[in-house]
């Protein structure tokens, strides 16, 4: 058995090894999982570069989604997970990023057997993002419009399916023509450039409606553009800032319009949420990912073998999609 350890701080594929034959000791309260499919993360970069919301730990297994099969439990819990598919909730108590791996039980959701491993594999942080900011801020109904910052992430695409669902308009920006196109082809309703006369590009293809809410994960001034489009005491939700940059809303914005800049991180929502609550939303989500209905890019899969390429591939400019290693269940 091998797994993926961080061990230095800064570029991620600088400072990774692989190990084989990790401690898989099951103690009680525990479960020993193998896994299936565990994708890479643009929160796995900045984690391990020291940037993330929580420091980072040397030594410690990386990867924080994945999916698998119970192969055996500890004292205390239930023999009845044994052989089943679960999803590990990506707190960051354990690494993914291994043929096995040891969790505590309260740290898994059954999810069932149907639907594509590397589907299911992303579904614990992406599709829940988007289903939560959207559910959770802005009042919305249908008809209303919502717009958002790099709508070609993993978390814009699930956005505009799940908004086109429930019957709400996407107003996406990205940054190059390729990826408009490919934000067109998901089903975003507007997709525009980033660059001179955003706002006022904005304002035009809404042809005098509202955004109902905008929802930022990229930082810097470009959801200011947006921002400008917001209805009175609208609100902007910032869930990420991939610039590196504080979200940079108009004065003006804030004050006579009254607009709300709140935060959203997942980390703070899975401690919170209760247990019932979490598990009937991933097994919600579970149920449209197996079912089709939600899907994600998928660029490539490696073994963890290959681990030095997955990295590059992930960090790679341009990429439609995610890279996931992806092991034999041969070993369940």
């Amino acid at each position: 058995m091998t797994q993926i350890i961080l061990s230095g701080v800064g570029n991620l594929a600088d400072n990774v090894t692989l190990e084989a034959n990790p401690d898989l000791t099951v103690r009680p309260g525990e479960v020993l999982v193998a896994i299936e499919a565990a994708n890479i993360n643009p929160a796995d970069f900045l984690y391990a570069a020291g940037w993330y919301g929580v420091p980072p730990v040397v030594g410690r297994a990386l990867g924080n989604e994945g999916i698998g099969h119970v192969i055996s439990v500890g004292a205390g819990v239930d023999a009845g997970l044994v052989g089943t598919r679960v999803l590990i909730v990506p707190n960051g108590e354990q690494g993914t990023w291994a043929d096995q791996v040891v969790v505590a039980a309260r740290n898994v959701v059954v999810i069932g057997e149907d639907g594509d491993p590397a589907q299911l594999a992303q579904l614990s942080v992406n599709p829940l993002t988007a289903h939560v900011l959207l559910s959770t801020f802005g009042g919305l109904k249908p008809g209303d419009w919502v717009g958002q910052t790099i709508g070609n992430s993993a978390v814009g695409r699930y956005v505009i399916q799940f908004a086109r669902r429930a019957g709400y308009k996407t107003l996406s920006i990205v940054r190059s023509e390729q990826a408009a196109e490919q934000v067109r082809s998901a089903g975003g309703d507007v997709v525009l450039i980033a660059g001179d006369g955003l706002g006022a590009r904005v304002g035009e293809a809404l042809g005098g409606q509202e955004l109902s809410l905008v929802l930022d994960g990229e930082g810097g001034a470009t959801v200011a553009e947006l921002a400008q489009s917001l209805k009175f005491k609208g609100t902007v939700v910032a869930y990420s800032a991939a610039t590196g940059a504080p979200q940079a809303i108009g004065i003006g914005d804030l004050i006579y319009r009254e607009l709300e800049l709140k935060g959203w991180w997942i980390v703070n929502w899975l401690r919170n949420t209760p247990r019932a609550e979490l598990e009937a939303t991933y097994a919600k989500l579970a149920t449209l990912v197996a079912s089709g209905q939600i899907s994600s890019t998928v660029d490539s899969t490696y073994p963890l073998s290959d681990y030095q390429a997955a990295l590059a591939r992930a960090a790679a400019p341009g990429r439609n999609g995610k890279v996931l290693f992806q092991t034999s269940t041969t070993n369940r």
